[in-house]
């Protein structure tokens, strides 16, 4: 059981609709109950988490590493997908806690982390070492840009309905009318009528495939998709393997009907429009523009050489 000396907190209070301020102020009447010092960073824009699990990381790094002090995030994926980006490669060695206060959570689910704030601390509090965990790397050859994902990394389908959310806003409206959770499905029935197939090769290790006629491309780092949906019942987080599904363009009958089976113990896998692949690394190309998220962060709509792989980081769970 470890007894930190002191834990920095990064909470995003916007986070699940408001989730993460309450959490936060449950979690730190606890602390302060078990005698167990803090201090509170609200992230106060898009990005500031990253700028914040960088300073901390640095200036605290020694008691950090020792595991005295702990660094703990409160926030949805999107959050915690900051703080990696934060540490990036010079500080992943430095263990991160982490309680789950957004609307989807995946990440969460697959490590099986308690959204109940005495629940989580107490999952937190019995760690005697934190475990390996691994999350998936990126780096896009065309823009040179670098960056991480805790759930997946999506092309066209998923990437389609990223920019939907960010650009409409949907997400702010139905969360004023308390309704914020239904974000991604909501976005999910939109797009699903104005997404088209596209051209694209993957290159799994050294195993070239074409796919005249993509739908959704999606690597995965666990089975769990847009707020809990087995897509890819097979990835695990605790092994060096990289999940690729390709779905091809079919009707909106066949969709539902994929979606009942997935469902229904990942049946869907079984289909002959959807391709299951798995490797060491991944290679997305694309000569076509298509969109692209990363843990449900829209990326942009870009050609892509894309490369995926495993990369390993450090959590306080059991």
């Amino acid at each position: 059981m470890i007894k930190p000396t002191k834990i920095y907190i990064i909470v995003n209070e916007l986070s699940g609709s408001g989730n993460g301020k309450k959490v936060s102020i449950a979690l730190s009447k606890q602390l302060i109950e078990k005698n167990i010092a803090f201090n509170l960073y609200p992230s106060q824009y898009a990005g500031h988490t990253v700028q914040l699990a960088k300073n901390l990381s640095k200036e605290h790094n020694t008691t950090l590493t020792e595991k005295k002090q702990l660094l703990l995030i409160i926030g949805g994926d999107g959050t915690l997908n900051e703080a990696l980006t934060g540490l990036g490669e010079t500080q992943k060695h430095i263990p991160l806690a982490y309680i789950p206060a957004g609307s989807g959570n995946d990440f969460a689910k697959a490590l099986s982390l308690s959204k109940d704030v005495t629940k989580a601390l107490e999952q937190l509090l019995i760690c005697k070492e934190p475990k390996k965990i691994n999350i998936l790397q990126y780096h896009e050859q065309i823009s040179g840009e670098v960056g991480y994902a805790v759930n997946n990394i999506g092309v066209g389908f998923d990437g389609a309905t990223a920019n939907f959310i960010s650009e409409f806003s949907i997400k702010k409206k139905l969360s004023a009318i308390k309704m914020g959770s239904l974000t991604y499905l909501v976005s999910l029935i939109i797009v699903l009528f104005k997404q088209k197939g596209f051209p694209i090769e993957v290159k799994v290790d050294n195993v070239y495939k074409t796919f005249s006629n993509a739908f959704l491309v999606t690597v995965n780092n666990h089975p769990y998709f847009g707020g809990g949906m087995e897509i890819s019942p097979k990835a695990s987080p605790y092994d060096d393997v990289v999940d690729l599904i390709v779905l091809e363009k079919v009707s909106l009958f066949k969709f539902i009907f994929l979606f009942i089976l997935m469902l229904n113990g990942g049946r869907h896998l079984n289909h002959k429009d959807v391709h299951y692949l798995q490797g060491s690394c991944i290679k997305i190309l694309s000569n076509q523009q298509e969109y692209v998220q990363a843990d449900g962060e829209f990326l942009g709509k870009k050609s892509l050489d894309l490369s995926i792989k495993s990369s390993t980081r450090y959590f306080w769970v059991q």
